[in-house]
């Protein structure tokens, strides 16, 4: 990978409060709201290909940066944040998201600065079942909801990681991607589920620390996607960004290869656009097509279409179209 790309994966949380220390003294609920509550914001999700607007919620974590659950904001036209009275715009092409599907966690970066404080996010080795915890989101969308409970349960998979946190601090639809807080107002998980709509006291939460390494993990799997692409002939500047082809502009849908019903493919292609990086828009010359955001769901593709002996184009690339028209 280029080095101004290095650069600017690592400055996706430079400025993200990080804390190893063991708390000393526990907060009130009152101290706790007081402190969080200018950092805890609502998310307005557009939707114009089904005409609705989803809801959730987000968490400061550095200058023009939020954390949230992916599911929020996927596929989305346009996103906001508000608090209160404020609204800023989000660059949804910037959006960060975990390489790890299973972690549905993203860093949204807001066009202009959001003038509230980055909240301490707590490693998982200081979150205890039994631990007092609080949750602060918008369900419903009433804004700067906070509940109480404790940790109920540590969820790990085999190799005994911590995968998700359980938490009877209460939660519901517009909690997704709010704060989960330690008695001290640090970080230590954020909303992605309630187990039900009549069971609020089982909810769930993932931990904070995966965004410590975020930046790092996120760096190996663009190596890896990089790599798969060069492999399929995909070229790459000096900016790291992939060589187009000159077949055509990124936004122009009138060039897309006649593989199927004009319609479905335009559609498609659109949502293609609306799409973070890394992205690939891939057809298949038995009238197939979709878009891929990571290199096990290229390699997926691309084996299946070795499997049904049809080829398999790259159409577009990031920002460039790369198909030659062959």
């Amino acid at each position: 990978m280029v080095l101004n790309k290095r650069i600017a994966l690592a400055a996706i949380l430079s400025t993200t409060t990080f804390s190893g220390l063991e708390p000393a003294q526990a907060k009130s609920a009152a101290d706790i709201f007081a402190e969080l509550s200018p950092s805890v914001w609502v998310v307005n999700a557009v939707h114009t290909d089904t005409n609705t607007v989803a809801q959730g919620s987000a968490v400061v974590i550095g200058p023009r940066r939020l954390v949230t659950a992916c599911h929020v904001v996927n596929g989305a036209s346009a996103v906001t944040v508000t608090h209160s009275k404020a609204q800023i715009q989000v660059a949804i092409l910037r959006t960060t998201s975990d390489p790890n599907p299973e972690q549905d966690m993203c860093v949204l970066t807001t066009v202009e600065d959001i003038g509230a404080p980055a909240v301490t996010v707590a490693p998982i080795s200081t979150v205890k079942v039994g631990n007092t915890v609080y949750a602060i989101g918008s369900p419903l969308g009433l804004e700067l909801t906070l509940t109480n409970g404790i940790i109920s349960a540590l969820r790990t998979d085999d190799a005994g990681v911590v995968r998700s946190i359980q938490a009877s601090a209460a939660v519901t639809h517009g909690s997704s991607g709010g704060g989960l807080f330690d008695d001290q107002g640090r970080l230590i998980g954020v909303t992605v589920a309630a187990a039900s709509e009549t069971s609020e006291a089982l909810n769930f939460a993932l931990p904070a620390q995966a965004l410590i390494d975020l930046p790092e993990r996120r760096e190996l799997a663009l190596d890896s996607w990089h790599e798969l692409l060069v492999q399929n002939g995909i070229k790459f500047g000096a900016d790291g960004n992939a060589v187009p082809s000159g077949f055509a502009v990124i936004s122009d849908l009138s060039k897309l290869p006649k593989v199927g019903p004009a319609k479905d493919l335009q559609t498609a292609y659109q949502q293609f656009l609306l799409k973070a990086h890394p992205r690939a828009f891939v057809v298949t010359s038995d009238a197939q097509w979709g878009t891929v955001t990571s290199t096990e769901a290229l390699t997926a593709i691309l084996g299946q279409c070795q499997q049904r002996k049809v080829q398999c184009a790259l159409y577009a690339v990031d920002d460039s179209v790369v198909w030659n028209g062959h």
